[in-house]
């Protein structure tokens, strides 16, 4: 029940920001930057659970990612960025990894999230915003077909 209750929460939220995301045009606006406060960063260590892209629905529109984070306390979304940003950074992420991820910690309608500053997996690091919570990729202007 509690892995479900963390799915339905997950793709709620997912959803939730995916529209304050996504209605940003893509140059620098700040999208889920806009969310992040440095005042609520924390850095988390656990287990990959689970990845998954949330769309929009709409071709033009790039695919999130959002990686389920196992803590000792809690199941929690963590999100990273748009999926060809992560995929480009050649760190792949896939359930049962062990990593640390230090992100702005946020809650929508209760419950709670990350938005990612960067993962940790092994020596390696994928960087996603920097410490003022601004996407690294602000600015590629990437689409689908581009």
């Amino acid at each position: 029940m509690i892995k479900l209750g963390a799915w339905a929460v997950s793709g709620l939220l997912g959803l939730f920001l995916a529209g304050s995301v996504w209605a940003q045009p893509q140059g620098m606006a700040p999208g889920w930057g806009r969310l992040y406060d440095p005042k609520t960063v924390e850095t988390l260590k656990g287990e990959v659970v689970s990845v998954e892209t949330v769309t929009a629905g709409r071709m033009d529109i790039p695919g999130r990612l959002i990686l389920n984070l196992q803590t000792a306390k809690e199941t929690i979304p963590v999100h990273l960025g748009p999926e060809w940003y992560v995929n480009q950074q050649g760190l792949k992420l896939v359930a049962g990894d062990q990593v640390e991820v230090r992100g702005s910690r946020l809650s929508v309608e209760g419950k709670p999230s990350i938005v990612a500053n960067y993962v940790k997996k092994n020596q390696r690091v994928l960087n996603l915003r920097d410490d003022r919570g601004l996407p690294l990729w602000a600015g590629q202007g990437h689409r689908p077909g581009r």
